[in-house]
Protein backbone atom coordinates (compact mmCIF):
# COMPACT_ATOMS: atom_id res chain seq x y z
CA UNK A 1 0.00 0.00 0.00
CA UNK A 2 1.99 3.48 -1.19
CA UNK A 3 1.91 6.13 1.82
CA UNK A 4 1.65 9.67 1.36
CA UNK A 5 3.84 12.29 3.50
CA UNK A 6 0.70 14.66 5.01
CA UNK A 7 3.47 17.19 6.22
CA UNK A 8 1.96 20.34 4.49
CA UNK A 9 -0.94 20.08 7.09
CA UNK A 10 1.39 20.76 10.20
CA UNK A 11 2.87 24.02 9.68
CA UNK A 12 3.87 24.20 13.46
CA UNK A 13 7.55 25.43 13.94
CA UNK A 14 9.13 24.10 16.71
CA UNK A 15 11.58 26.12 18.68
CA UNK A 16 14.49 24.02 19.72
CA UNK A 17 16.99 25.51 21.81
CA UNK A 18 19.77 24.11 24.22
CA UNK A 19 19.22 22.45 27.73
CA UNK A 20 21.16 24.11 30.02
CA UNK A 21 21.99 21.07 31.67
CA UNK A 22 23.14 18.25 28.80
CA UNK A 23 23.18 20.97 26.16
CA UNK A 24 21.74 19.14 23.17
CA UNK A 25 19.26 21.55 21.08
CA UNK A 26 15.53 20.12 22.00
CA UNK A 27 12.61 22.11 22.55
CA UNK A 28 12.72 22.74 25.95
CA UNK A 29 10.44 21.98 28.75
CA UNK A 30 10.40 23.69 32.55
CA UNK A 31 13.35 25.32 33.74
CA UNK A 32 14.92 25.25 30.24
CA UNK A 33 15.55 21.08 30.32
CA UNK A 34 15.09 18.85 27.57
CA UNK A 35 12.05 16.32 28.13
CA UNK A 36 15.12 13.66 29.17
CA UNK A 37 16.78 16.02 31.80
CA UNK A 38 13.06 16.61 32.74
CA UNK A 39 12.24 13.08 32.90
CA UNK A 40 15.59 12.13 34.90
CA UNK A 41 15.06 14.90 37.35
CA UNK A 42 11.36 13.90 38.60
CA UNK A 43 12.95 10.35 38.94
CA UNK A 44 15.45 11.47 41.16
CA UNK A 45 13.22 13.57 43.05
CA UNK A 46 10.68 10.69 43.64
CA UNK A 47 13.39 7.91 44.22
CA UNK A 48 14.80 10.07 46.87
CA UNK A 49 12.74 11.79 49.26
CA UNK A 50 14.43 14.40 51.63
CA UNK A 51 15.22 12.32 54.56
CA UNK A 52 17.24 9.68 52.31
CA UNK A 53 18.59 12.99 50.60
CA UNK A 54 20.19 14.04 53.87
CA UNK A 55 21.27 10.80 55.38
CA UNK A 56 23.89 10.83 52.07
CA UNK A 57 27.67 11.61 53.23
CA UNK A 58 29.50 13.76 51.20
CA UNK A 59 30.50 13.31 47.04
CA UNK A 60 33.19 10.82 46.35
CA UNK A 61 34.41 9.55 43.16
CA UNK A 62 33.84 6.03 42.20
CA UNK A 63 36.63 4.62 39.23
CA UNK A 64 34.52 1.65 38.60
CA UNK A 65 32.71 1.06 35.46
CA UNK A 66 29.99 -0.83 35.85
CA UNK A 67 27.47 0.97 38.10
CA UNK A 68 24.17 1.76 37.93
CA UNK A 69 23.00 5.54 37.69
CA UNK A 70 20.30 6.30 40.47
CA UNK A 71 19.34 9.08 38.29
CA UNK A 72 18.52 7.37 34.58
CA UNK A 73 18.97 3.69 35.55
CA UNK A 74 21.73 3.39 33.03
CA UNK A 75 25.43 2.30 33.80
CA UNK A 76 28.26 4.26 34.15
CA UNK A 77 31.05 3.84 32.01
CA UNK A 78 33.89 6.46 33.17
CA UNK A 79 34.96 8.00 36.70
CA UNK A 80 32.19 9.17 38.18
CA UNK A 81 30.72 10.61 41.25
CA UNK A 82 28.62 8.99 43.73
CA UNK A 83 27.18 9.05 47.37
CA UNK A 84 28.13 5.82 50.27
CA UNK A 85 25.39 5.93 52.31
CA UNK A 86 25.45 5.47 56.20
CA UNK A 87 21.75 4.66 56.75
CA UNK A 88 20.16 4.63 53.05
CA UNK A 89 19.80 1.23 51.51
CA UNK A 90 22.48 1.89 49.17
CA UNK A 91 24.78 4.35 47.91
CA UNK A 92 23.73 6.69 44.63
CA UNK A 93 26.07 6.65 41.46
CA UNK A 94 25.75 9.45 38.80
CA UNK A 95 26.14 10.40 35.39
CA UNK A 96 27.66 13.57 35.10
CA UNK A 97 24.70 14.94 33.88
CA UNK A 98 22.60 12.96 36.32
CA UNK A 99 24.29 14.33 39.29
CA UNK A 100 24.52 17.86 37.85
CA UNK A 101 19.88 17.20 37.95
CA UNK A 102 20.76 15.80 42.09
CA UNK A 103 22.11 18.66 43.05
CA UNK A 104 19.59 20.98 41.52
CA UNK A 105 17.16 19.07 43.54
CA UNK A 106 18.62 19.98 47.46
CA UNK A 107 20.99 17.83 48.34
CA UNK A 108 24.11 19.72 47.12
CA UNK A 109 22.11 23.04 46.17
CA UNK A 110 24.47 25.61 44.87
CA UNK A 111 24.17 29.16 45.96
CA UNK A 112 24.19 31.00 42.31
Amino acid sequence: MPTASLSFLSRKTVNKQVCRVCHTIAELKGDRLCAECTQIKTQLSSRFPDAMRRAMATEQQCKRSVCVCAGCGLRTLDPHPFYPSETAPREAHFHPRCHELWLEIGLGARSE
